[in-house]
């Protein structure tokens, strides 16, 4: 298969899948862990978006009996949960 990576503010697509299969595809995002930081800030674009993935997370917490606290769980408490260290230790992501 073929890989194709695009910069981020490049407009970019492709055909309409004329096929019977499906097309696949993966999302990475890299980020150097010695210089960013967390930085969430809500709005109207992201409420939506926010609200669906704690929402899913709160829903996973309650079927292993954790409590979730919407104070300290929010959009960004996610991704930090989510991203995993390439290289190295992780200390800010």
């Amino acid at each position: 298969g073929d890989t194709v990576f695009f910069h981020p503010l490049i407009i970019h697509g492709s055909g309409a899948n004329k096929t019977n299969g499906f097309r696949r595809a993966i999302s990475c995002h890299y980020a150097n862990d010695d210089v960013c930081r967390y930085h969430y800030e809500k709005t109207t674009s992201q409420e939506e978006t926010d609200r669906e993935v704690t929402e899913m997370l709160r829903e996973k917490l309650d079927k292993l009996g954790v409590e979730f606290d919407p104070a300290t769980i929010d959009y960004s408490y996610v991704w930090r949960l989510r991203s995993r260290a390439v290289n190295g230790t992780k200390a800010n992501l």
